[in-house]
């Protein structure tokens, strides 16, 4: 069986999952991104406010630490 690689079957995680993670503000999370130094958060609805990591991005940017 091979998996599929679409945006509605994609691991998302809210900023609160992602600053759990990594032990951190989310004050900090948002400065990382503006500087780029993270990652950039997708809007899973292009009409709506939410925005959300992708579970793939984040777990790459860890394994370079």
């Amino acid at each position: 069986m091979k998996k599929q690689s679409n945006t509605s079957t994609e691991r998302l995680l809210t900023y609160e999952e992602v600053c759990t993670v990594l032990k951190t503000s989310q004050a900090t999370l948002r400065r990382y991104v503006k500087q780029g130094r993270f990652p950039a958060p997708v809007k899973p609805n292009p009409h709506g406010r939410a925005v959300r990591f992708r579970y793939q991005d984040v777990k790459a940017w860890l394994d370079k630490l």
